[in-house]
Parts: structure tokens; sequence; C-alpha cells
């Protein structure tokens, strides 16, 4: 939470313009303000300058035309910082209380922590329990979606629908969707792994019916993937460091740090984009498509000969 403040700032001097001189003004006037608490961050950072932007007339002519502005909060239950998340929800049920016509909504997604859930049992808040709900429609629309679009680009696909016609055909895509069982992470990655380019010894309409037997979740994907490059040299010190670095690294760096050549990395990564992101340059970090892999990779109940233990920091000392 330390640099959500100043991320919503900037969010909001990038949305809305005429309300970055006021931020800007803020910053001035307090030059501590950016080492302050969480608070008064909010209040000098964001509620205020929105605030003053809306009365000088800048935001008439959106909300009008299109409603109140929206900041989107996804995921709020991952902030360790319990009091800070806390003081955030106050800080934004108190502004709204005192300023009730203000253009601007927060959309907050979480699970039920009672730190959070107890703050907004409050009747400026519209709770939605979305445990009963069936996102089966939205994979759907979301699986439809990324197929046309994997049509247009893959020369494969589109070979076979000129010689044999619609794919994937609906009764398929149905199967898919009901074996997704109304997991967006498990629909993606599924996704990833049928259109996988890297996969030379079969083709997507091959690897569609093939993951109907994947069990639900995504461990037996995450084994299927891994074993494609369990034999190279150095794999299982490469996605080790991957899981247990506590901040990325390019693959130049991973290189360094295991004492291996770039090269090496690559060879066990391009195998592996369908679970791990691998960067265009060397200057961005590999980062797993998901954490739920480093889960999966530090847990040897799941992962098996995969297992990335823990006591694999020990290691780094030896490397570097």
């Amino acid at each position: 939470m330390t640099k959500f403040a100043t991320t919503l700032a900037c969010q909001l001097a990038a949305a809305i313009p005429g309300a970055a001189p006021f931020i800007e003004n803020a910053v001035k006037v307090e030059p501590g303000l950016l080492q302050s608490g969480l608070a008064a961050q909010l209040r000098r950072l964001v509620f205020e300058p929105f605030k003053a932007a809306a009365k000088r007339g800048h935001l008439l002519a959106a909300t009008l035309l299109k409603g109140p502005f929206l900041v989107v909060i996804d995921g709020l239950d991952e902030c360790e910082d319990r009091q800070d998340v806390a003081t955030f929800i106050d800080e934004m049920l108190d502004f709204f209380k005192k300023n009730p016509l203000v253009p601007l909504r927060f959309l907050i997604t979480s699970r039920v922590e009672q730190h959070i859930q107890s703050r907004l049992m409050n009747k400026q808040v519209r709770l939605e329990n979305l445990i009963n709900y069936s996102s089966r429609d939205d994979i759907l629309t979301f699986l439809r979606t990324c197929f046309d679009t994997e049509r247009l680009r893959n020369p494969i696909i589109k070979a076979f629908i000129e010689s044999s016609g619609e794919w994937p055909v609906k009764a398929d895509l149905d199967t898919l969707v009901d074996h997704i069982d109304g997991s967006f992470i498990f629909a993606s990655a599924l996704f990833r792994y049928i259109v996988d380019p890297v996969e030379e010894l079969s083709t997507p309409m091959d690897r569609l019916p093939h993951t109907l037997n994947m069990n639900p979740g995504l461990d037996t994907l995450y084994a299927q993937t891994l074993s494609r490059s369990k034999d190279l040299p150095h794999f299982s010190d490469i996605i080790s460091a991957i899981a247990m670095l506590f901040k990325p690294l390019p693959i130049t760096g991973i290189a360094e740090l295991l004492g291996i050549e770039p090269f090496e990395v690559i060879r066990v990564l391009v195998n592996l984009q369908a679970i791990i992101h691998i960067p265009g340059t060397d200057e961005l970090p590999v980062t797993l498509c998901h954490t739920s892999l480093r889960d999966f990779l530090t847990d040897e109940h799941r992962s098996g000969l995969f297992v990335a233990p823990r006591s694999y920091h020990l290691h780094f000392r030896f490397f570097v």
C-alpha cells in the first residue's frame, strides 16, 4: 500500500488533466507529503484534487454524458498491510460522506476478509455476493473472442478452417467451457496451451481435445508444459530461481545469477511460454503468467519432480 495513493494520483492526472495542477500544488506546498501516511496522501493527492477539478467544471461535460468516473481496485484482499487497507476504506467513506454528490465511484473486488467486510457494511456501500454467480456465459464470450482473434493470425488454423470448416465447433467449445467450470484463470491458461506456437509436434486442433482430459485446475497443465524442458541443462536451477526470486529478473540477470549463458536460459523458457511471460527485450523481467504457478512449484505434493524447495535460497549464495 506504500505506493497506492501516488499510483491513484498518477492515473487521476492522466485521466483528468484538470486535476493535475492541484496534485502538483499539493506536493509543492507540502514537500514531505510523499513520505507521509496513507490517509494524508489520499486526501491531498486523490480526493481533494478530484473535488477541485469537479468544482471548476472540468468534469461536467464528461459526467453528464457518461456518468461518474470509476476507480476499479481488483483484489484488495491481496494487500498484506491490513491497517493501511482499513485506512483507505475509512478515508474513502469519509470523503463520500462529506461529498455525496461528487461524480466519483469506487468498484472494489475482494475475498471475504474481516478487516475489509466489517468496514464495508455501510449504507454508503452496495455489496454484491458473487458466490452463486455463474461466469459460464462470460467465459464462453472470452473464449470465442480469443479464438476469433487467433483464427485471423494463425495460418495453421486458417488453413484447417478453409479445408474442414468451422473450428472449434460449437459442441467442442461448449464442452471446453463446461470443463473449465467457471475459472477464468484456467480458461486463460488452457487457451494459451491450445494455441501455443512453441509446440511443434501437434496442432491447436490436436491439443483442444487433449485439454479436456486435464484435471480441472492448473496443476496438470503446469506439469504438462514444464515437462517440455525438464531434460534441458539447468532446467531446475532456472525454474527454481524464477519461483524463488523476491523481485523478477530479466533473462540476463537470471543467467548472471546462476553463472550460465543467457541463451541457456532462453533455451529452457522458450518452451514454457504458455505459463511464463518471456519479455521481448533484455531489460524487462521474466514473470509468471499467474502466481498460482509459484504455489505449484513450491508444493512438493503438487509438483513432484518439478518442485522448487524453499531451501533453494541457500544456493544463491554459491551462485553469487
